[in-house]
């Protein structure tokens, strides 16, 4: 009697699942697991969406150049001038900013501003998608004439990567056509000419940014203001030319 009462008790325990089906379900969490993490890692690698990003509440507009010093698109300083300086710079790119800020002033006062030289600023799209969409709203901004002031309110506020909101904020504030800059940027006119931009600076063997031909002369990186001047001394002598002002 007790045992069939035993025998009873162990037909009412629930069945275990077999190896298979347990395996399935092990199978199944992991790929749950791994689906999550890959959203999670879209998620943080999303454009526009970067967490360091300045807001347009936030950015700076920078005090304006200088209105003596004549400029057409990307060339800064007489079309007449001597000697000619290409930049080669990442909107994205830390040294950029800096010589852009630092350097470039100064050259400006003594070279640009005097007439000896010009600089043509060639920007190219080395560190992703923002650097490519700061690239090709820096060209729509000179469709207005406002390249310059578009290329300073980028460096003044790097941070994170470029939104197209953030792009079209620094449009409106520097008093552009936001209705055509946004289609400019929107229909990817200049999607063309920073790719051969980008290829022509790889011709010319820039690998970094910035990297400066000055004449002949190349200068590359954050280099100080003394290396700068002694390139440009160098290749105005070649000139035969004078860096004291007329």
């Amino acid at each position: 009697m007790g045992r069939r009462a035993r025998g009873r008790r162990e037909k009412k325990r629930p069945a275990r699942p077999s190896r298979r089906l347990r395996y399935q379900r092990i199978l199944t969490s992991v790929a749950a697991a791994a689906v999550a993490a890959t959203i999670l890692i879209v998620l943080s690698l999303a454009p526009w969406e970067s967490d360091g990003e300045v807001t347009p509440s936030e950015f700076v507009v920078p005090t304006p150049r200088p209105a003596d010093i004549p400029r057409q698109g990307t060339t800064l300083g007489s079309p007449d001038a001597p000697l000619t300086i290409v930049e080669y710079s990442d909107f994205q790119c830390g040294h950029c900013a800096t010589v852009a800020q630092e350097i470039v002033p100064q050259i400006e006062e003594e070279y640009l501003a005097t007439g000896k030289a010009k600089l043509v600023f060639k920007q190219v799209a080395f560190l992703g998608e923002g650097s490519r969409w700061a690239a090709e709203a820096a060209e729509c901004a000179a469709e207005q004439e406002k390249f310059w002031e578009y290329h300073d309110i980028l460096y003044a506020n790097q941070t994170g990567t470029f939104s197209e909101l953030l792009l079209n904020a620094f449009a409106e504030a520097l008093g552009l056509d936001t209705a055509s800059f946004s289609a400019c940027l929107d229909g990817g006119k200049y999607t063309n000419q920073v790719a051969a931009n980008n290829a022509e600076a790889q011709r010319r063997g820039v690998n970094n940014t910035p990297t400066f031909f000055v004449g002949q002369t190349k200068v590359v990186g954050a280099k100080p203001y003394d290396a700068f001047e002694q390139a440009i001394e160098d290749e105005l002598a070649k000139l035969g030319e004078t860096s004291e002002t007329e």
